[in-house]
């Protein structure tokens, strides 16, 4: 925790000018307690004389307790802070009652007042301005773990996401080398615009560092998706794809919305023309909805639940927490995805 001098005399002054109004000084009033102050020149010098003293007690209470609890000697600096009190009422006599007497010619007590009773005093002023200086440390050395608390938490929550993210390549990577692996083991002519299509992608997914992406370009990294994926069948496959055109400035968490069609690539069934890849992608009441739905394939109704959708829904977590709704409706026949966020 960083020692805040200017920020503590600043704090000291309010709470001199409080406590000052709250004894009745100068009738307790502030035009009387101002007024007081600038009445003569004895009286601006005893204030200015009072409030250094009075800002010493304040001063090495902060000063004791920020310097031993960084050494983890916290009981150290209160009795530190004991010690430093009578020092701080010898300052204050030797200032009011030698000093400013030989220089200009006023002082504070009587001049038959004597040490002892002068130590006795003073004591009972130490006590608020200590206090102060002890409250405020721990004032601000709570509110400075609690800020190293949120910023170690944002750090942790944006390593994960980076992580995350980081899953994404090459599981990715996996799946559509496979793909194309396929069709160039089988000759396929597609092959060559498989690979081109497969490195726009990868452009796409290594190049965007930024946290959020326009959701246009989200949406085109998805049509290029999708028809990278139909360049591996030999058939036309049926899709009902909806997308809202009302999609515009909006931008949304990069690489978010494509598990859930690639998980339905991976696992579904395209050859039943009544039952096409549904996908549909609307923008309304300040949401996002996004639904994907396909036909199981037969080979495939153990578990469809693969890394893809597991690093979504973390992700999904640290992003747009509260402020998300994922569902999956899974049947015999069919398995569908709806994702909703709000913006």
């Amino acid at each position: 925790m960083p020692f805040k001098f200017k920020q503590l005399f600043l704090y000291f002054l309010l709470f001199n000018f409080i406590w000052s109004i709250s004894l009745g000084a100068n009738n307790g009033s502030i035009t009387g307690y101002f007024a007081g102050i600038f009445k003569n020149v004895t009286s601006f010098g005893l204030e200015i004389t009072t409030t250094i003293s009075f800002f010493l007690y304040t001063l090495s209470a902060y000063f004791f307790l920020w310097y031993c609890t960084k050494r983890n000697k916290q009981a150290a600096a209160f009795f530190l802070i004991l010690l430093c009190i009578p020092l701080v009422i010898l300052f204050r006599y030797f200032l009011e009652e030698m000093i400013c007497p030989a220089f200009f010619g006023f002082h504070n007590y009587n001049t038959s007042i004597t040490l002892s009773y002068y130590l006795q005093d003073n004591k009972y002023f130490s006590i608020p301005y200590t206090a102060f200086g002890i409250i405020y440390y721990f004032l601000r050395s709570n509110r400075f773990k609690e800020a190293e608390k949120t910023e170690l938490e944002l750090q942790n929550r944006q390593a994960e996401l980076e992580y995350l993210k980081s899953q994404i390549n090459p599981h990715f990577l996996f799946n559509n080398l496979n793909s194309i692996y396929s069709l160039i083991y089988h000759k396929s002519d597609k092959a060559l615009k498989a690979v081109e299509q497969l490195s726009s992608l990868l452009r796409y997914m290594l190049y965007e560092k930024n946290k959020e992406v326009l959701l246009t370009e989200e949406v085109d990294y998805l049509k290029n998706y999708i028809e990278l994926q139909k360049l591996r069948f030999d058939y036309e496959i049926p899709l009902a794809i909806n997308i809202d055109n009302k999609i515009s400035n909006e931008k949304i968490a990069p690489l978010l919305l494509i598990p859930l069609i690639e998980n339905a690539f991976k696992h579904g069934d395209f050859k039943d023309p009544e039952f096409p890849l549904i996908i549909n992608l609307l923008n309304f009441n300040n949401e996002l909805s996004f639904m994907v739905e396909n036909k199981k394939g037969l080979y495939q109704k153990d578990k469809l639940h693969g890394i893809g959708i597991a690093n979504l829904k973390r992700r999904l977590a640290l992003i747009y927490p509260d402020r998300h709704f994922f569902d999956i409706e899974e049947s015999e026949r069919s398995y569908k995805a709806t994702l909703t966020i709000k913006w």
